[in-house]
């Protein structure tokens, strides 16, 4: 029958030369586990990062209704708000990318018109009535 080779706990010690070979594996396992370690957290503190930042400072080239504009430095905003005929304006407001002009129309109702600049169009036409 064939022998099955168990460890003996009498196991007789390495030569010098293989105890050498067996330390620098093992120190080579050390220092291959810590670079794999740090490289592990440095990707887990991107990941931690990005999430952790503003998204109006990653999305600023894509605007959306009510989401606070990215202005060039060097180049104004220019844009036209085309109000109905016959409306006259008694108060302009600005909260962020939109205009809201107050006023009467044509026909003598009170009007407030929001412009939002974002998407270059009048978002909302509201009459008020005063009562």
């Amino acid at each position: 029958m064939s022998q099955v080779n168990q460890d003996d706990p009498d196991e007789k010690p390495l030569d010098p030369e293989m105890e050498k070979v067996r330390r620098k594996m093992v120190r080579l396992l050390a220092v291959s586990i810590g670079i794999m370690f740090i490289g592990l957290m440095t990707v887990l503190g991107a990941i931690v990062y990005k999430f952790t930042q503003d998204d109006a400072a990653s999305g600023g080239d894509q605007l959306t209704a009510g989401s606070p504009m990215a202005l060039p430095g060097d180049a104004p905003v220019e844009a036209v708000a085309t109000l109905p005929q016959g409306f006259e304006v008694e108060s302009v407001a600005l909260d962020g990318n939109r205009v809201g002009f107050f006023g009467r129309a044509a026909d003598g109702s009170r009007r407030l018109m929001v412009y939002d600049v974002s998407v270059g169009r009048m978002v909302s036409d509201i009459v008020v009535i005063a009562r």
